[in-house]
């Protein structure tokens, strides 16, 4: 059996807008994690945990419906392993921990209410929001951090494969992948530096012709690897940053990875 991970990760554009809607609407439903908890009605943000996936919503009324009609609520961005149908999730230790209080405050001064550390994180330039189900009541059971360093099991075995996205105008790249684990039903990729410098180099190629978003963009800062979208608001066009890849201790950057969905070039066999 794989190593599960301790952490739940979503990223911040997902959640930070659920829980302003929490806060904003005038009413908030009754919802089961709320009842398990025995809490008074709170916004809050409600994490369910189900066979497909963990999901995070709001508890604010008027609810919030996506186009196909149900209520708003976002994946936490994790691999599965195929061989034995393991999700990369830690698991909901109870229903009651599932009642995320967004404006609670603790006598413990280091834990910060929910949404303030989620508001104070994306001021700061974070993009993941992390949770630790095994401390969600402590001052370390939720915070926010500018890249995700939690990519694949420790035991997971590196192969050598060709991979491409649409994100990276379709080109087939050299990457080493994690045997047997898929994100968002594709592979999971780490490149080497130079790899990563030739997906900028082409993005940034490609941008002369591209309307603003159209590709993302790859700059660096030191030796980590910023991924941002091009904006254009009708004044002007600006960057904005959306997640930092590091070096892992290899040298290898999971550029786009929990990002995009990355695929096995055609004719390979990988998985």
């Amino acid at each position: 059996m794989t190593n599960r991970p301790t952490r739940l990760w979503w990223h911040l554009d997902d959640v930070l807008p659920l829980a302003e809607h929490a806060l904003a609407a005038p009413e908030r439903r009754l919802t089961r994690a709320q009842a398990l908890a025995g809490s008074a009605t709170h916004p809050a943000l409600i994490w369910e945990a189900e066979p497909d996936d963990d999901w995070l919503g709001s508890n604010g009324v008027p609810i919030w419906y996506d186009k196909d009609g149900s209520p708003r609520r976002v994946p936490a961005r994790a691999w599965l392993h195929t061989p034995t149908g393991t999700r990369g999730t830690p698991g909901q230790p109870d229903g009651a921990a599932g009642f995320l209080r967004l404006d609670r405050r603790s006598r413990d001064r280091r834990r910060k209410p929910l949404i303030e550390v989620l508001r104070r994180g994306a001021k700061a330039g974070g993009h993941w929001f992390v949770l630790d189900p095994s401390a969600a009541h402590t001052s370390d059971g939720f915070h926010v951090v500018n890249h995700r360093d939690d990519i694949a099991p420790p035991d997971a075995t590196w192969v050598p494969a060709t991979v491409t996205c649409r994100e990276v105008v379709d080109i087939e790249l050299p990457a080493l992948v994690a045997d047997g684990y898929t994100v968002f039903g594709g592979v999971l990729p780490t490149f080497d530096r130079a790899t990563v410098e030739q997906i900028a180099d082409i993005l940034d190629t490609v941008r002369v012709g591209d309307m603003p978003g159209e590709h993302p963009l790859v700059t660096w800062h030191g030796d980590i690897a910023v991924i941002c979208w091009e904006v254009d608001d009708g004044r002007e066009t600006r960057k904005v940053e959306i997640d930092r890849v590091h070096p892992d201790p290899a040298g290898q950057y999971a550029l786009g990875v929990y990002l995009w969905p990355w695929t096995v070039a055609s004719g390979e066999v990988v998985l």
